[in-house]
């Protein structure tokens, strides 16, 4: 007589075994699909370029400080005149055999080189940013974090130091406008900075607010609910747009 024991031994060995068939089969066709792409897409002739959404950033909101505020802010400032006369495209997202599919294999090295100088440009409006606010240019340090916002940046430390600068002026409908604007990312980052400027503007918006001398909120209000009213009149815009998008 087969023992229970034994007859379950077999059925789960079976079952791993179906299993891992099927998850081989897969997996092979998944190769075979990639590969049987990536041969399509390396045959693909060169196409038109024309429906590339190129980005032509506003070298002129920049600051740039006469004289400059230090070597590294002019040496950035240069780099970022030499872009300005250069193709860029955000390509983030878009795997290289999407794009010789698209574009054509012969492309792939002129649409890297395009994607190359996005990826130059984020990095120096973030550096440039970083150094003014550093050095307590902190008005030429929003208007460069922004410009870097305006191009859908993915650097998250622009946006997480942009918005702790809004906090401390009080300017937490910026704050929000910083959401959205991070909800267009289109890197792996997009989650992670919207939950760290998420967490900014709940950390900023729900202490507790003394509006002079020894005030103490109200008995019976919501100690989470405290903000002054006309601040959580602009919180309740959602979404906000900038005057820019308007």
């Amino acid at each position: 007589m087969i023992s229970p024991l034994f007859t379950t031994i077999v059925a789960v060995a079976a079952f791993i075994f179906i299993f891992m068939k099927i998850t081989s089969e897969k997996s092979e066709d998944g190769v075979k699909t990639f590969h049987e792409r990536e041969r399509r897409a390396d045959s693909t002739l060169k196409q038109p370029l024309d429906d590339l959404d190129f980005i032509h950033f506003p070298l002129e909101d920049i600051p740039a400080p006469e004289p400059a505020v230090n070597e590294k802010c002019a040496a950035i400032i240069e780099e970022l005149k030499d872009l300005s006369g250069r193709k860029i495209v955000n390509l983030t997202g878009i795997t290289n055999t999407d794009l010789k599919l698209t574009y054509g294999a012969p492309n792939l090295p002129i649409l890297t080189e395009y994607d190359q100088n996005y990826t130059t440009l984020c990095r120096d409006l973030y550096e440039l940013g970083n150094e003014y606010m550093n050095t307590g240019h902190e008005d030429e340090a929003i208007a460069t974090f922004n410009v870097a916002v305006n191009i859908g940046t993915d650097i998250s430390a622009t946006y997480t130091t942009l918005a702790e600068m809004y906090a401390e002026r009080g300017l937490y409908v910026e704050i929000q406008r910083l959401i959205n604007c991070a909800g267009n990312i289109r890197s792996l980052t997009r989650n992670s900075t919207i939950n760290k400027l998420q967490k900014i503007l709940d950390d900023h918006t729900s202490a507790v607010i003394k509006l002079s001398g020894d005030e103490e909120p109200s008995s019976g209000s919501d100690p989470g609910n405290i903000l002054p009213a006309d601040i959580l009149d602009i919180l309740e815009t959602v979404p906000y747009k900038s005057s820019d998008q308007k």
